[in-house]
């Protein structure tokens, strides 16, 4: 039960009050999650990131910076967004979730449904984070998502500020399953590459399994890339050896397991389509 609703007036203000509250203070952005019933986030006491101005998106030297607090709608009609991630966040069908979700909330959630992380860590995005120190000193640090993503624990008392894109000729390729357009998905899939005189380079495949969370395909991705994936198909029988999937009402395991597969040969063969294309569709 919510006793306390503080509203944020500054970065450090709102990473003292948390850093005070400790693990019953949570932050509140557009509050999709923590209004959720059902919800893992049980505080006692919020802290929102309404007046932050968090919810800005504009590109400087070619790097794409989106503020914490952007909504999914305002990235879909974004033109300086990257179409790979105005994709991923049109598969919120709901139209007042989509109003609601932030780009900062959908990272930090961690769902195992996530709409956004997947293409976000293929996209090898990067974050702005801050925190306050034990002695006071307020710090920000750029860092890449993947750390944020394999390394949650150490980054658990940081404020997510931003999300930054900076490989502005990254290809990346998004597939989303669902039995209806607004229920939970089996499977989110991402997968991205530099292209580079016609060869796939620098290739992340990362995955939202429901039951089973965010992860990376990286045996597939070094598969890839040391030329041992000769053929699509030979990428997805390596699927089934780096997953443990849960059956649950999205899915079956052995059809979340045929989806994941699939899927992962579909956007490989669409990768080589494209390396073989320069990289343009």
């Amino acid at each position: 039960m919510i006793s306390e609703f503080v509203r944020g007036e500054s970065i450090r203000q709102v990473l003292t009050t948390l850093q005070r509250g400790k693990n019953s203070s949570g932050v509140i952005a557009g509050g999709t999650e923590i209004m959720r019933l059902g919800s893992r986030a049980d505080y006692t006491n919020l802290v929102s990131l309404q007046n932050l101005g968090l919810d800005t998106i504009k590109k400087v030297n070619g790097v794409v910076h989106i503020g914490a607090m952007t909504t999914f709608t305002t990235i879909r009609h974004s033109e300086v967004v990257p179409s790979y991630l105005r994709e991923a966040a049109g598969f919120c069908a709901s139209f007042a979730k989509a109003n609601m979700a932030t780009i900062g909330g959908n990272v930090a959630n961690l769902r195992d449904d996530s709409y956004l992380l997947p293409t976000l860590i293929a996209a090898k995005a990067r974050l702005i984070i801050a925190d306050i120190s034990v002695d006071g000193t307020y710090n920000e640090e750029n860092i890449p998502l993947r750390e944020y993503h394999e390394f949650m624990d150490h980054f658990s008392d940081s404020l997510i500020l931003a999300v930054e894109l900076n490989r502005k000729d990254r290809v990346v390729l998004n597939q989303r399953f669902s039995r209806t357009a607004h229920g939970n998905a089996a499977i989110t899939l991402a997968f991205g590459a530099q292209i580079e005189e016609g060869t796939l380079k620098e290739v992340r495949i990362a995955a939202a399994v429901k039951g089973t969370g965010i992860i990376r395909l990286k045996g597939v991705e070094e598969g890839i890339m040391d030329g041992q994936f000769l053929e699509p198909e030979d990428a997805a029988m390596m699927v089934g050896s780096e997953v443990a999937f849960t059956s649950d009402v999205t899915g079956s395991a052995s059809y979340k397991k045929y989806l994941l597969s699939s899927s992962v040969a579909d956007l490989y063969r669409k990768g080589l389509a494209l390396a073989e294309k320069g990289g343009k569709a």
